[in-house]
């Protein structure tokens, strides 16, 4: 658990100033497979615009040539082309608006599933520094801002510049005088919303900056509710959650503060604008200079020049936290993807100090003087430092071997299960897959190569049927030889179960039985178990190893265990401290040595009797 606030204090703030042009670029590019949508919305914001325009003209014609006129035959036909204008202009503003969120919708699929794609090949490393609320900002928050500008942004600010150009103009031909007295307050208007924007934008990107912080710790803490409860911080977790929630709280009641003051200022200007208008307009309607049809004109422009600017600083700032997030989801989507996404390195045939061929068959698994650091090539921010965690280190294991890794915690032992799934790259050295270099084989042949089974099983939410196939096909086989129907039978759905979030409909012991026939099922060449029996009772722990006894028969398997008795029957126990490898032989060979492992074994065994070892293919029962 996190102690305060400084874990969510890691931030990615972006502070761009105006506008990013490149990254407005790449989000219109988001546009193109779509230029039917958008010719659509351009249509019907030309036309829209070109209705709302001509509508008080419509009124000037129909008070000057007929009301004051008191010219009654002509003036239905005006007023059925004013109306036409109000229906036309809702009739196209619906075509305009409809388009946009249609266009909206379509490229927020593209980018979010464009996102996840992503996310589902990122290194592992970039999970271990990015926290999960975050990612869950970006996917959400983040996008749904980017849809904003898109439905409401854009082609609205498009349509506000149009506006804008045809009411200046209309005005400047109709009466350029009258035109300069709506235009006087301008300057003192823009030196206004160029003040109030710059605060409104700062108070804009600190909001969501929160609420991603916010997130960040809702998921952490939702995830951890067990440990929570287990050592009674729900009034710890609830101050710090309100500490977060009024920082949010805050942030949203400056930027309303902002807006408030705003739009009565807008609004204050435009009113000034009218009065002066009222004022001047009224002087040439009595003396003749304009007639009161003019006037009226001139009004109704007026305010419908005033619109688009009080509108225009929230499109700017909608705009400001698209491009925002544009620059978090853009720096996601082109962070490197992890190597084995890559193309397979050219392979180089190994040859002897004489250039023949080796004429032995090769390891299965080989480590070769391979350093490692989660901190340096896997990312630098890592929690876990810059010191190496692996150093120098060799072993081999043999072709149908079952290999095992001991040590003290954190001597290395998961990270050479992750090197060997390519989840890290080593920093240096090479790892060799039956005479391979991992970095020569395909992404998808590894991964048919091996198969790993966690300390810590996950299980994805669906069927028992469903955690199964993700390993592979085999899945009746693989479920009886974890050991998985033993318990599925006993429920109606059986293998059609659902277990809940994460597995938690089942125990732990039965959620390491189905991870176990999930790694399985793909029949692979080399099962890698993390600890794979330390979650289960003793029972279940005798039921694994009694499958374990004819699965690993014939089959390579590196093992890391804690509990000594489950790899007594080891082909080779490679033995860590600190990160090097120190004694390397049989369970028989190392007690004789005397040395770390033996020491181990005396520790976890200290007066009671010591196990018996079980070779692979043996009865359990029968020892």
């Amino acid at each position: 658990m996190s102690n305060g606030h400084e874990f969510y204090f890691i931030e990615d703030r972006v502070d761009a100033q105006g506008v990013d042009l490149r990254l407005l670029r790449r989000l219109l590019s988001y546009l193109r497979p779509h230029k039917g949508l958008v010719a659509l919305a351009l249509l019907g914001l030309t036309l829209g615009t070109a209705c709302q325009l001509a509508g008080p003209y419509l009124i000037k014609v129909i008070i000057d040539r007929h009301i004051l006129a008191g010219r009654f035959p002509g003036m239905i036909r005006w007023v059925a082309l004013y109306l036409g204008s109000l229906a036309g202009a809702m009739g196209f503003l619906y075509l305009q608006m409809l388009s946009v969120s249609v266009l909206g919708q379509r490229v927020i699929l593209a980018i979010r599933k464009e996102m996840f794609f992503r996310l589902e090949r990122l290194p592992v490393s970039f999970f271990d520094r990015t926290p999960t609320g975050r990612l869950m900002t970006r996917l959400t928050s983040d996008v749904e801002a980017l849809q904003e500008l898109i439905s409401s942004g854009l082609v609205s600010t498009v349509g506000d510049v149009t506006v804008l150009i045809g009411i200046a103009a209309i005005l400047l031909w109709m009466n350029p005088a009258l035109a300069l007295v709506v235009f006087a307050v301008l300057p003192v208007l823009i030196l206004f919303v160029e003040v109030l924007k710059k605060f409104i934008r700062e108070a804009n990107r600190e909001m969501r900056r929160k609420l991603a912080r916010l997130n960040a710790f809702l998921q952490e803490h939702v995830s951890g509710v067990a440990v929570v409860k287990a050592f009674v911080q729900e009034e710890k977790s609830g101050r710090q959650f309100e500490a977060l929630n009024r920082d949010y709280a805050s942030e949203s009641i400056r930027l309303t503060n902002f807006y408030s003051f705003y739009f009565p200022g807008v609004e204050l200007f435009s009113s000034v604008a009218v009065a002066l208008l009222l004022w001047r307009g009224g002087v040439q309607v009595l003396s003749g200079v304009i007639t009161f049809g003019t006037l009226v004109a001139f009004l109704e422009y007026a305010q419908k020049f005033f619109n688009p600017i009080k509108d225009m600083s929230d499109k700017y700032n909608i705009l400001q936290s698209a491009l925002a997030s544009c620059e978090r989801i853009f720096h996601i989507l082109d962070s490197e993807i992890a190597p084995e996404y890559r193309l397979a390195l050219p392979a180089r045939e190994e040859r002897g100090m004489n250039g023949a061929a080796r004429p032995s068959p090769p390891p299965a698994i080989e480590f070769r003087d391979v350093w490692f650091s989660y901190g340096g090539n896997s990312g630098a921010g890592s929690s876990r430092g810059r010191e190496a965690v692996l150093r120098g280190v060799s072993f081999a294991i043999h072709e149908g071997e079952m290999g095992a890794i001991v040590g003290a915690t954190g001597a290395g032992k998961t990270t050479i299960l992750n090197l060997l799934c390519r989840l890290y790259e080593i920093s240096r050295g090479r790892i060799l897959l039956f005479g391979r270099d991992l970095r020569e084989i395909p992404r998808e042949e590894l991964r048919e190569m091996l198969s790993l089974v966690l300390q810590d099983p996950f299980l994805f939410s669906g069927s028992i049927r469903e955690n199964v196939e993700a390993g592979g096909p085999a899945v009746e086989k693989a479920v009886a030889a974890a050991g998985v129907a033993g318990f599925s039978d006993m429920w109606e759905e059986g293998l059609e179960t659902t277990v809940g979030e994460r597995g938690g409909r089942l125990s732990v012991g039965q959620r390491q039985l189905v991870a176990f026939a999930r790694a399985l099922a793909r029949d692979p060449k080399v099962l890698l178990l993390d600890e794979a029996t330390s979650s289960v009772d003793p029972v279940t722990e005798h039921e694994i190893q009694k499958a374990l006894g004819n699965i690993l028969s014939g089959r390579t398997s590196l093992v890391v265990a804690h509990r000594l008795s489950t790899i007594l029957s080891a082909d080779r126990i490679i033995v860590l401290h600190k990160g090097k490898v120190r004694e390397t032989g049989t369970h028989q060979e190392l007690m004789e040595a005397g040395g770390i492992y033996h020491r181990l074994y005396m520790l976890q065994f200290n007066g009671h009797a010591a196990p018996t070892a079980v070779s692979p293919g043996a009865n359990p029962d029968s020892v």
